[in-house]
């Protein structure tokens, strides 16, 4: 069940990297043409693997639940920054000066803390 989890996880991460380089890049829709309902598929694509992962991810141990909730946003702030510094802007408003990014970021830190905090609580008490 590893397996397929860390399948999902990097094709989640894959299917992610793309849409955002589309969204920070325009011009690359030139190079690459991707019809709008390839977009929509990409997006019920990643809905559906969340809901697959949050299944898996009961069956499995908390632990890669915590990697995850740690690896997404650490990912997703990491393509921000390199998309911006390569020239991109993203259509949508996706940016470091966004405040709804950094309220983002700061809710997954403290799910991040109290999910730590779970786990400790629950090897100690094992």
């Amino acid at each position: 069940m590893k397996g397929a989890h860390l399948l999902l996880m990097g094709f989640t991460l894959i299917l992610i990297t793309l849409l955002m380089a589309y969204d920070f890049f325009p011009s690359f829709n030139d190079l690459l043409h991707i019809p709008r309902s390839i977009f929509i598929g990409l997006l019920l694509v990643i809905i559906l693997i969340g809901f697959i992962n949050n299944r898996v991810q009961k069956d499995s141990s908390s632990k890669i639940s915590l990697w995850w909730q740690v690896i997404l946003p650490s990912y997703l702030l990491v393509l921000i920054v390199v998309f911006t510094l390569f020239g991109g802007a993203s259509q949508v408003g996706i940016s470091l000066s966004s405040p709804v990014v950094w309220i983002l970021l700061i809710i997954s830190f403290f799910d991040i803390v109290k999910e730590l905090k779970k786990i400790k609580l629950s090897e100690s008490s094992a």
